[in-house]
């Protein structure tokens, strides 16, 4: 089976980069397939990480304040 590694961005699923074919005994062989492994990296592109850094994404990254206190009085 011939493999194309392909990497993604983890939260947009941009391209990042993708590897050649690592072919076996039957590349170009008719009927013969690539599988495709996506491999996620990184968090956002450039494009997207304002889109993912700010508003309703924004909000999961600064956690809020439960009101537990473990400190005893």
């Amino acid at each position: 089976m011939c493999y194309k590694l392909v990497e993604r961005f983890a939260a947009c699923r941009c391209l990042y980069f993708q590897h050649a074919v690592d072919p076996c005994e039957a590349y170009g062989q008719r009927g013969h397939s690539v599988q495709e492994k996506v491999v996620l990296v990184g968090y956002a592109c450039a494009q997207h990480s304002i889109k993912f850094n700010s508003g309703i994404a924004g909000d999961l990254r600064t956690p809020q304040d439960s009101g537990y206190s473990s400190s005893k009085s």
